[in-house]
């Protein structure tokens, strides 16, 4: 009796370990997460998220997941479709990760909290830094301040480099100053807190750079605030913004008492703060990155539980297809 008292609940403890694995939307933070989820991505009306049909009937339950049919192109859909969350093995794991990337954690501090492969919690944040980036950025208006800073290239994770000899963690430069090895990082911000922080080009870029970053983000009426550099008088010259220079190396950071890039290299600092805590960050996800901080920069006054829920619908509004294999074959 002892023996199979033992075996029964060895049974019953594999059963609800099964349970959880299989069917983890039963969990109740999942399950309120999927129905604003849902709100969420088809708050314009139901549709495809395959072709962007709207001729869409329901098509089933599978583990408790809604599905839905096209009539049009054939294909079957759920509420987590085209998401960082798609086709993952932990589900119920994500929540979880949402919060620690909110905190801003490294993948090792993820990896052992959340009991998943390291390149497991790469993956995912990259899922969900993709579908961050592909918001896109809103409008600048009214003063707006603009000003680069600079990240040492880095190609961190490549197997094979051929342009340069390899660095090792922390390397430097092998030119004073700035140069081709750096990789410039614009940011712009207005009076509003709005912010437009990418990747520009290597070294001192050019205004036409600066026009690919801001070109379609600044209001035609704003007022650019900049340094004395020519590639940004010749920028708002081109877009016919008004300019205004306040010149850092004759001691002048303030004109007509309102007029400066304060804001802008304050963010910088924040910025290279927050970079630094990930001991290098490769070239090719620099941008993924400043999206993410913008993200959190732009949500330090909301509650935390709050900032968690604005970081998943983020990462779901949009439909994205991403793949583990998409991450290989880049690398």
């Amino acid at each position: 009796m002892v023996f199979n008292k033992e075996c029964a609940q060895a049974h019953h403890k594999s059963y609800e370990a099964m349970k959880q694995d299989l069917f983890p939307e039963e969990r109740e933070d999942i399950a309120k997460m999927l129905k604003d989820i849902r709100e969420t991505r088809f708050s314009g009306g139901l549709a495809c998220l395959h072709c962007g049909s709207v001729s869409v009937k329901k098509n089933g339950k599978y583990r408790a997941r809604q599905r839905y049919l096209c009539k049009d192109c054939g294909k079957t859909f759920n509420d987590m479709t085209n998401t960082p969350l798609t086709g993952s093995g932990y589900p119920h794991k994500w929540v979880k990760y949402f919060e620690m990337m909110v905190e801003g954690y490294t993948l090792p501090k993820i990896s052992d909290t959340l009991e998943i492969h390291i390149s497991t919690a790469f993956y995912w944040r990259h899922k969900i830094l993709n579908a961050l980036r592909s918001l896109g950025n809103q409008t600048l208006k009214g003063i707006v301040e603009s000003d680069e800073t600079f990240f040492l290239e880095s190609d961190k994770g490549k197997k094979s480099i051929t342009h340069r000899n390899p660095r090792k963690r922390g390397g430097v430069a092998t030119k004073r100053g700035i140069s081709k090895e750096q990789v410039c990082v614009l940011v712009a911000q207005d009076r509003n807190g709005q912010v437009i922080s990418q990747m520009a080009g290597k070294g001192c870029i050019k205004s036409t750079d600066i026009d690919k970053v801001l070109g379609a983000f600044i209001d035609t009426s704003a007022l650019l605030c900049s340094d004395a550099a020519t590639n940004y008088k010749k920028f708002a010259e081109d877009k016919g913004l008004q300019h205004e220079m306040v010149n850092l190396r004759k001691g002048i950071y303030v004109k007509k008492s309102i007029f400066h890039i304060q804001h802008v290299n304050a963010y910088h600092k924040r910025l290279k703060q927050f970079m630094d805590r990930f001991q290098g960050v490769a070239t090719k996800y620099l941008d993924n990155y400043l999206f993410w901080f913008r993200y959190l920069e732009q949500s330090t006054k909301v509650a935390r539980k709050e900032r968690v829920k604005q970081l998943l619908f983020s990462a779901v509004h949009k439909s994205n297809y991403t793949t583990v294999e998409m991450f290989r074959r880049s690398a």
